[in-house]
């Protein structure tokens, strides 16, 4: 994938560079003020952070932009910086973009703290993840999640005693991760009690602890002293749904396509369960979300989708931006780490999309298509068969041995697998998006993934 700096590209980067700074400008005021009302932030030389894998850093070495993205935590509603930051600080640009979208989806949305916490604890417990588990169990409990629900979903068993808001929101997580795909049933319903704008926030929260802990896993983040770990490894950590990955588009898609006009620039809006409005339909908080994807990339997959919370799109655009144009690690394997995100998911429109651009980077057309099919590709390089073998272990056993870890970190540099890691979970989030919506293919194209129980050997 080639990088254009110059010319008509440049400039629309420098446009969407300056809508997405306003973006998080707006956001960091917003979460600034709202917390400096209730307390002062820390002192960011008094800040321990801590790692494992990733050795912990001290304020006084970081780089600029590594400054810039802790004085965000530490202004915002985290207030501090436990978890992935340690990690996501080596690419301290994406990292800084996806703490805001994350802090979006966790702190700026309307689903009630037990139903939103349930789902956390639910994610880490598909992820396996142990601090996550740890840190948001305690959360859980606190903001009125029962014990015996929590214990439930510890043990991989399906709770019971749930109030309606809980069950809705607990049967489309467990859809989503096990099947990746959700049910006609179990969309409406999650539709009829919490409408558009929740489904996306549900969606996009789980999402963004998907790639939390894959971070964490990767780290193998520790717990704190005294703590042990509580999660045991599990066939099934969620209860199996249907024919698990196996289970094609469910339902009959319809797509819908409005075309508007705007300020003399033509554009198409596409999707399917998520109606697209038309530019007179949208509110003004879209319209701006709107005008900084075009100043972008356009108006792509997700658009549509994101659309339901504009604050969040326009933070996810951001951090795309980032993600496809603007990380060290090489395009080749970037797009490796992608085309095998899309596989897992069975994302039929995200793996299209990409597999273009994967051909650009320079993967062979028979490496793409033993990928689609399920297979390990022959006669890889040694650089891909390093990033192969890191991204379809992270997925499917949810951990990095210590020896493909040292192999991707001496290929790549710590920067570099974070990136890779990064660029696996953004699309991974895409994926989520498109596989609710039921996105079809672009007229002309066909679905070319089969639905497979392994669809990484």
């Amino acid at each position: 994938m080639m990088k254009v700096e110059t010319g008509v590209t440049s400039l629309r980067f420098q446009l969407f560079c300056a809508f997405a700074i306003c973006v998080m400008c707006s956001a960091n005021a917003q979460t600034t003020s709202t917390t400096a009302n209730a307390r002062q932030a820390p002192d960011p030389r008094s800040l321990v952070l801590v790692g494992n894998r990733f050795k912990p850093l001290n304020y006084d070495e970081m780089t600029p932009e590594q400054k810039i993205m802790i004085d965000h935590l530490l202004a915002g509603e985290r207030g501090g910086a436990r978890g992935p930051f340690n990690v996501l600080l080596r690419s301290p640009e994406v990292g800084d973009l996806g703490a805001e979208f994350g802090g979006a989806m966790r702190f700026r949305t309307d689903i009630p703290k037990d139903v939103s916490e349930m789902v956390i604890i639910m994610t880490g417990r598909f992820w396996m993840a142990q601090y996550e588990w740890t840190a948001h169990k305690a959360t859980a409990l606190r903001n009125g999640v029962p014990p015996e629900i929590v214990d439930a979903i510890a043990n991989g068993k399906r709770p019971s005693g749930m109030t309606p808001d809980m069950e809705v929101a607990y049967n489309f997580i467990d859809e989503l991760l096990t099947t990746h795909q959700v049910t006609d049933a179990t969309f409406k319903a999650a539709k009829d009690r919490y409408g558009e704008k929740g489904i996306v926030d549900i969606a996009g929260l789980s999402a963004w602890y998907c790639l939390v802990s894959m971070t964490l896993n990767l780290d193998r983040y520790p717990l704190p002293s005294g703590v042990q770990p509580e999660l045991k490894p599990l066939d099934h950590p969620l209860p199996a749904i249907g024919q698990g990955f196996a289970t094609p588009i469910p339902g009959a898609p319809s797509l819908t396509t409005t075309t508007s006009t705007v300020n003399g620039k033509k554009f198409t809006i596409r999707g399917d369960r998520f109606k697209p409005p038309s530019y007179q339909q949208m509110t003004s908080e879209q319209k701006t979300f709107l005008n900084m994807a075009l100043a972008g990339r356009g108006i792509v997959s997700s658009f549509n989708v994101l659309l339901r919370h504009p604050e969040a799109g326009e933070l996810f655009f951001a951090l795309g931006e980032r993600v496809r144009f603007h990380m060290s690690a090489p395009d080749k394997l970037r797009e490796l780490a992608i085309l095998l995100t899309a596989r897992y998911w069975a994302a039929q429109y995200e793996w299209l999309a990409q597999r273009q651009t994967a051909l650009q980077a320079g993967l062979g057309e028979d490496k793409i298509k033993a990928i689609a099919e399920g297979r390990r590709p022959a006669e890889m390089s040694a650089d891909e068969e390093t990033v192969y073998t890191f991204i379809t272990e992270l997925f499917k056993t949810k951990q990095v041995s210590d020896t493909t870890f040292a192999a991707v970190k001496s290929l790549v540099g710590e920067r570099g697998v974070v990136e890779l890691v990064i660029s696996a979970g953004y699309y991974q989030m895409v994926a989520i998006f498109m596989n609710l919506d039921r996105l079809p293919p672009n007229t002309g194209e066909q679905a070319e993934l089969k639905y497979l129980t392994a669809p990484l050997p």
